[in-house]
């Protein structure tokens, strides 16, 4: 089910030539070929990203939410598959691997809640004092925003907590950031 190509902006992209990972059990190539990266391609990604960051800085907390859930049901669907395929590109145990993605999903939901819930946010406004001494104090209005597209590197010790769907991208997106 992998392709091993760049999925940029709503397609997949080949690189300039490909790899094979290497199974850490026998050293065997897997079959899977990736296409390597290069800067035009990471540069295409961030301008894609930046392109569509202030609709997704905008979308509804709902429609947002939403968006997290279905990435966590995607991973559950798609939950042997997964496993198999990390087991095979870092020999850890599918036990591991079971135990990762379940904390992985429980990420995506974790956030989704939080952000239909809205005290991410932070929202409060402090109230001007025009009578204040030696200053008054002006009316100030304070809360979360988006800053815009963010990048993850994954980690190779948590292939799945950490990686594309892990902590670090469930929170970029829960917090509007593509």
């Amino acid at each position: 089910m992998l392709s091993g190509k760049h999925y940029i902006a709503g397609e997949w992209l080949d690189g300039p030539d490909v790899f094979q990972a290497d199974n850490p059990s026998t050293g065997d190539k897997l079959p899977t070929k990736f296409q390597h990266g290069t800067k035009e391609l990471v540069d295409q990604a961030v301008s894609a990203a930046q392109a569509c960051a202030e609709e997704f800085a905008a979308m509804l907390p709902a429609k947002r939410a939403g968006f997290l859930r279905a990435i966590a049901d995607e991973i559950d669907a798609r939950g042997d598959e997964i496993t198999e395929i990390g087991n095979l590109e870092s020999a850890l145990p599918a036990a591991r691997l079971t135990g990762e993605r379940g904390r992985t999903v429980g990420q995506l939901r974790f956030f989704a809640d939080w952000i239909e819930e809205g005290s991410w946010l932070e929202a409060r406004i402090e109230t001007a004092q025009p009578d204040r001494q030696p200053l008054p104090k002006p009316d100030i209005r304070v809360m979360n925003k988006a800053l815009g597209p963010v990048g993850v590197f994954g980690a190779s010790n948590f292939p799945l907590a950490f990686s594309t769907a892990g902590g670090d991208t469930a929170s970029a997106l829960a917090a509007g950031c593509p």
